[in-house]
């Protein structure tokens, strides 16, 4: 696909993802957002606050990156503790569902995939710059630590090491992975 049809295409879904990250990065609380499920439920700012820490893993069904840490992703999101969680969102998932679905399902990985968003969630999107990027949220859906890119050798200890750093600054308990 031509890059300037893929940029169309991602628009509102980067958008959404954008606006919610653009309260989140000024230290403010995320607004109100209903965002769509790859198996047709809904995520709100609600299944944020319910968790310490949410990650929030960006990917595409064209990138190769993406499609190759989906093992590990998978692998670390089941291990996870029920205080927090990892969810995705794949950029490129409205018109190819059946791609994103194949993709995720020969990785593993069960966990929530958002597709498409309301305007509070599309802004989310506007400051991921490459993808696979993961971001880390707070219960008040605040942005906080540092964002993590894709193509690490140890992602599980990557992330693992963000995530506690994250739950530090906001005074909860580390994790550790479960065996």
């Amino acid at each position: 696909m031509p890059l300037r049809k893929l940029v169309i295409r991602l628009l509102p879904l980067l958008l959404a993802i954008a606006l919610l990250a653009a309260g989140c990065s000024a230290g403010e609380a995320a607004q109100a957002f209903t965002a769509q499920t790859l198996d047709g439920g809904s995520f709100t700012e609600k299944d944020i606050a319910a968790k310490d820490l949410t990650a929030i893993n960006f990917w595409g069904t064209f990138c190769s990156p993406c499609i190759a840490e989906m093992p590990d992703l998978a692998a670390f999101e089941k291990a996870l503790p029920d205080n927090v969680q990892l969810i995705t969102v794949c950029t490129d998932a409205q018109g190819n569902e059946g791609k994103a679905k194949a993709l995720l399902e020969l990785a593993g990985y069960e966990g929530i995939t958002l597709v498409s968003g309301d305007e509070s969630f599309q802004s989310l999107l506007t400051d991921i710059q490459a993808i696979p990027t993961t971001i880390f949220l707070d219960s008040s859906g605040k942005q906080v630590g540092k964002a993590v890119i894709g193509g690490q050798a140890d992602l599980s200890g990557v992330f693992l090491d963000a995530m506690n750093k994250a739950l530090q600054e906001g005074g909860k308990k580390e994790i550790s992975l479960e065996a």
